[in-house]
């Protein structure tokens, strides 16, 4: 597959990111982290997961998801960290499938009053409303943050040695060049598993 913007093979456990703000450019001094799993399967909610569990893996023997954190340094505006992200999307889980249920009624409401010539109910209007509102939450929940969005994971080994950046900003992207000059590349095709 060839890619528009040229990714960066880097090594993971030697890349060292400078202390540039990838999201703005300005000056960063905190460190925040993008973590990678090579495991199958992402859980809304750890608790969910089966492997989380030290007693069910054992008792299981499930395989631990290789975990690796990609150390970068940012701004004090777009520092992130993921508290309470779990129990967000838990929330807006359970929200939507009220707001699904409510849709579904206002959908019955509407078509009852199209069968019977009567005005649109004022119900039916609300339940979309509040199921658009709830989606529009959702989509908020779930779209990658300004650190994820500006520097993005397109690819990594299985043992998640190297891995494959594509960076929003293309002078971050050359600094990160320059800091790495043993432990970088420039790549611009990938092979997807099964092609």
């Amino acid at each position: 597959m060839h890619l528009e913007e040229p990714a960066v093979r880097v090594e993971l456990s030697r890349v060292r990111f400078p202390k540039v703000c990838p999201v703005c450019g300005a000056p960063a001094s905190i460190l925040s982290r993008i973590t990678l799993s090579s495991s199958g399967s992402n859980y809304l909610n750890r608790a969910w997961d089966p492997r989380y569990t030290a007693r069910s893996r054992i008792r299981q023997n499930f395989p631990q998801p290789k975990l690796r954190v990609l150390p970068i340094y940012v701004c004090e505006d777009h520092h992130y960290t993921d508290d309470g992200v779990d129990r967000y999307k838990t929330c807006c889980f359970i929200v939507d499938g009220f707001a699904m249920a409510f849709l579904f009624f206002g959908l019955m409401f509407l078509g009852d009053s199209f069968y019977r010539g009567r005005p649109i109910p004022f119900w039916s209007i609300a339940f979309s409303a509040l199921f658009a509102f709830s989606m529009f939450l959702t989509w908020i929940a779930f779209r990658p943050n300004a650190l994820q969005r500006a520097v993005q994971i397109v690819g990594f080994d299985p043992d998640i040695q190297n891995i494959l950046l594509v960076f929003k900003d293309k002078s971050y992207r050359e600094a990160v060049m320059k800091d790495n000059p043993m432990t970088t590349e420039l790549v611009s095709w990938i092979v997807k598993p099964g092609s």
